[in-house]
């Protein structure tokens, strides 16, 4: 939303070229994430101030044959652990995480674009400067 170099819009990562695919651009990325992410009554509207917002999703078929019913355990706990690393990589960089657990499912995946279905988000964090100290 607030990068230097990057359109504001939607971007996928593809790890195994460790690049970015501009998706779609979407100038009011942030007033719709600010709206998905709803009241969060600590820091309001921080989601729309961030510099960018992680949105994570998942495709549980790709487990659950292989894990069965502890398929969405594995999934969550391997969330967990990613979002972790964001944040000690925010600390390194003197940037702020917040994580969010609390949105509108449904406009999330449209904005998306995901099928809300097989494939879905299922956590997002936001990402920016902190205020001066």
């Amino acid at each position: 939303m607030n990068v230097t170099g990057l359109e504001k819009g939607i971007y996928r990562y593809l790890p195994v070229d460790h690049k970015l695919l501009f998706m779609l651009a979407l100038e009011d990325v942030d007033t719709r994430l600010d709206a998905i992410t709803l009241d969060q009554p600590f820091v309001p509207h921080f989601a729309k101030k961030a510099s960018v917002t992680f949105a994570w999703s998942t495709t549980p078929y790709r487990s659950e044959w292989k894990y069965d019913i502890t398929a969405h355990k594995k999934i969550l706990i391997d969330i967990g652990h990613v979002c972790q690393n964001l944040y000690l990589a925010g600390e390194s960089l003197d940037t702020g995480v917040c994580a969010i657990g609390i949105y509108d499912q449904q406009a999330v995946d449209n904005l998306f674009q995901l099928d809300g279905e097989n494939e879905f988000i299922i956590y997002l964090a936001a990402v920016g400067r902190q205020k001066s100290k």
